[in-house]
């Protein structure tokens, strides 16, 4: 609690507002780091390490085996609740792994107490000169940053950007930070991939497997919840509640659409997964007596008969989520998400504002509850201003730096020439679609029939694809074009 502020006596000066704001402030954000190192377990290992060490000493892989037996991990997300027996198993297993790393890099130490900031440090250095990827390294980290927590150094290793900024001071240049946010979208009709006609044939193999596919892209389910559900139960009317199954423990409610079209399709796969849940005395949508290992291994097996594979069809069931969230940010925002071929041309600050109201709500039916992971499904508004802005730089490259680029242009007397269309916007574009080019002479007059057809054959074998070729008599350039230099 916020304790009372203690006025000055025999007439002392009383505080402003303004003090006493700055003071219940700190006492606010002292409470709530108290409260996060709580949460992080900070120190709480601390008892059960001095056991460990006093036990097996100078036997590190002894102490570590005693340490996690008894000390009790909770988790770091969702419900509290000590963490799986699963991931205690990697958990151990990773850090056992490196005490054999600090051996190995000769900075090896006799009791795991004496693990900190520069054995960090040196582990970080060591996978990245093993060229492992920026996922598993910052896996690794997490791991070790826990532990550390742990034993009361929560400050060993940073987060963040600080963590990147303390790496390269520290002359390390390994990959800690994964590439969360797609520039390619992986929802299947981005992909070309027909729900309704995999459905089809799902359904000649495993007419379950092809309910729970069915109900994930109906919801945006996980592929864990949709074996968990109870549709019966999950009913609430105007929205489906999600228990079973999802990230963290932490239950949620899914609306239907307001969507007339899609409302109703919703509504008739959520009652035909309540007839096929009927089969199971638990009523939840697998197959009955299967464990929940056994019915993901029926499911991952029944989807790769059909193609639903990366190899095959190039997506796999997880892409009926990302399908799911850009279908409703187009819905929420009124606009594509950023990842698909519809995104919008212009970001505006109204553009932005849609984009995290709809992000927001996303991240709340997916189960996130954190508007940035949405951007996992969708792609940002930042990044596809990158990725459009790459894609210009590429095709500027491809022309005014190709000598035999400019040598056709001179040859035809073009002076001056834009790109134009998706190219010129930095959009995607088909290998069957046209490259844009707007070309004006010297003279400002119609190229002749012989100097057209050339440049254009010209054109075409440089780029191997088709050119539409178009002329610009005015001053000034052509609309929504980018130039490029004619040397």
């Amino acid at each position: 609690m916020t304790q009372q502020l203690q006025l000055p006596l025999d007439g002392g000066k009383e505080p402003s507002a303004r003090e006493v704001n700055r003071q219940i402030s700190a006492e606010l954000k002292s409470a709530k780091r108290s409260a996060q190192a709580k949460r992080a377990g900070t120190g709480a290992g601390l008892s059960v390490l001095q056991r460990a060490q006093q036990r097996h000493k100078k036997n590190p892989k002894a102490q570590l085996a005693m340490f996690l037996g008894e000390f009790t991990i909770r988790a770091g997300t969702g419900r509290a609740r000590p963490i799986s027996e699963r991931t205690r198993t990697h958990y151990g297993d990773e850090l056992m792994r490196m005490l054999d790393e600090l051996r190995e890099i000769r900075a090896g130490v006799q009791n795991i107490g004496e693990i900190g900031k520069s054995h960090a440090v040196k582990l970080i250095k060591h996978w990245g000169s093993k060229g492992q990827a920026a996922s598993t390294i910052q896996n690794k980290i997490s791991i070790l940053r826990r532990f550390l927590t742990f034993i009361g150094k929560d400050s060993a290793i940073p987060k963040g950007q600080d963590l990147k900024t303390w790496l390269n001071q520290q002359g390390v240049t390994a990959p800690v930070t994964r590439q969360n946010i797609p520039t390619e979208s992986k929802a299947w009709d981005e992909n070309q991939v027909d729900l309704h006609k995999v459905l089809t044939e799902l359904r000649k193999e495993s007419a379950i497997t092809a309910m729970q596919l069915e109900v994930q892209a109906a919801f945006g389910l996980r592929m864990k919840e949709s074996l968990q559900l109870n549709p019966q139960a999950a009913d609430c009317g105007t929205f489906l509640r999600v228990v079973h199954g999802t990230k963290g423990g932490l239950p949620r409610d899914v609306d239907f659409e307001d969507d007339p079209v899609m409302r109703e399709w919703q509504r008739d796969v959520l009652e035909r997964a309540k007839l096929y849940a009927q089969r199971n005395r638990k009523g939840t949508l697998s197959i009955q007596g299967k464990r929940l290992d056994q019915s993901k291994a029926h499911f991952y097996y029944q989807c790769g008969k059909v193609g639903i594979t990366r190899n095959q069809l190039g997506v796999t069931a997880h892409g009926l989520r990302h399908q799911y969230a850009a279908r409703r940010y187009a819905r929420l925002a009124g606009m594509g998400a950023p990842v698909t071929r519809n995104a919008p041309l212009h970001v505006t600050d109204e553009v932005r504002s849609a984009d995290l109201a709809a992000r927001e709500q996303i991240s709340r039916e997916l189960g996130h509850f954190r508007p940035d992971i949405t951007q996992a499904y969708t792609g940002s508004l930042p990044m596809m201003e990158k990725g459009r802005k790459q894609r210009i730089r590429d095709w500027v490259e491809r022309t005014e730096e190709n000598p035999e680029f400019q040598t056709a242009m001179k040859d035809a007397g073009v002076v001056s020439v834009w790109m134009g269309g998706r190219f010129a916007m930095g959009l995607e574009a088909e290998a069957s679609e046209k490259f844009r080019l707007i070309v004006r002479t010297a003279s400002c007059q119609p190229l002749d029939g012989d100097a057209r057809f050339m440049l254009k054959q010209r054109l075409m074998g440089m780029y191997d694809r088709a050119i539409d070729l178009s002329e610009h008599f005015e001053a000034g350039s052509p609309d929504d074009t980018f130039e490029l230099m004619v040397r």
